[in-house]
């Protein structure tokens, strides 16, 4: 969470962001591996109403590149993609950097090429996450706002800033023996 003192620097951070001057990366645990190992997801996304009391259950719908324009609501989307590790084809730990900001963007990509969040009940894929909870009583979505990196609107120094992650993300490293980043 970025909070700005003032004004001119809040105005300064929005427009960072819009312009995206920013980067961000993510970290999240997937089911499947990924291939290839990296890329762009250039998917569509357009909102999908839910019926639940205040929108309860909306979701978003991936649309091919090639119908966005055709279709209503829909707005271009586009996540970069790297595998950084794999549990040999149940799982794998990649870094996901969102180049447009759209809703639910980064859940929505994965699920379309078909590697859901682990724990990820909107996107998700139910029987995987059943197989985590069972196994290691996980029961929460592996998303992780990890980096964000910007230039300071005042002193033009680059900001690097990195969250640290939580018990479960710890506990995930231990028993795939992935590499925490942050040690």
């Amino acid at each position: 969470l970025v909070l700005a003192r003032h004004r001119a620097a809040a105005s300064a951070l929005t427009e960072a962001f819009r312009h995206r001057e920013t980067r961000k990366i993510y970290w999240a645990a997937v089911a499947g591996v990924p291939a290839p190992k990296s890329g762009t997801i250039k998917y569509g996304l357009v909102k999908s109403m839910g019926h639940g009391a205040k929108g309860a259950g909306e979701k978003m719908h991936c649309v091919h590149p090639r119908d966005v324009a055709s279709v209503e609501g829909a707005k271009r989307a586009l996540t970069d993609y790297r595998v950084l590790s794999a549990l040999a084809k149940r799982g794998a730990w990649v870094a996901l950097a969102p180049i447009t900001g759209r809703t639910h963007q980064l859940r929505a990509h994965m699920a379309e090429i078909g590697h859901p969040i682990i724990g990820d009940g909107k996107y998700g894929d139910k029987n995987h996450d059943d197989m985590f909870i069972e196994k290691f009583g996980w029961n929460n979505l592996f998303l992780h706002a990890g980096k964000l990196v910007f230039v300071h609107p005042f002193t033009s120094e680059l900001i690097n800033l990195t969250a640290s992650f939580n018990d479960n993300w710890i506990h995930l490293f231990k028993v795939f023996t992935w590499r925490n980043p942050l040690l």
